[in-house]
C-alpha cells in the first residue's frame, strides 16, 4: 500500500517539477495597447472611440431616465458628457499619435 502511495507522490512531483519548468518558459502577456500600425487602422479607432464615448453617453442616459423618469433630460446631458469624452478621446489619440510621427 505505501508503494502506490510512493509512485503517486514521485509523479505527481514529477509533474509539479514539469510545470514548473514550462511556466519559466512562458512570456507574460502585456496588458499595455498598441496603436493600429496602418493608416486606416488609426483612423478606425480614432472613430471608434469617439462613438464609443457617444454611445456610452446615450445609454447611461437612458437608463438614468428610465430609473428616475426623468425623460428627456439625463439623455440629453448624458448625450453632451459622452460626447464630451469622445472628443476628449479623440484628442488623446491624435496627440499620442502625431508624438510618434
Amino acid at each position: 500500500m505505501n508503494k502506490g502511495k510512493k509512485v503517486h507522490d514521485t509523479t505527481l512531483s514529477a509533474l509539479k517539477h514539469r510545470i514548473e519548468n514550462a511556466k519559466k518558459g512562458v512570456k507574460k502577456p502585456s496588458i499595455r495597447r498598441e496603436a493600429p500600425s496602418t493608416t486606416l487602422g488609426k483612423f478606425l479607432n480614432v472613430g471608434m472611440e469617439f462613438v464609443a464615448g457617444i454611445l456610452a453617453g446615450v445609454g447611461g442616459g437612458l437608463f438614468v431616465d428610465w430609473l428616475c423618469g426623468t425623460s428627456p433630460w439625463g439623455l440629453i446631458s448624458l448625450f453632451i458628457l459622452g460626447s464630451c469624452a469622445g472628443f476628449l478621446n479623440v484628442y488623446r489619440t491624435l496627440t499620442t499619435l502625431m508624438k510618434k510621427s
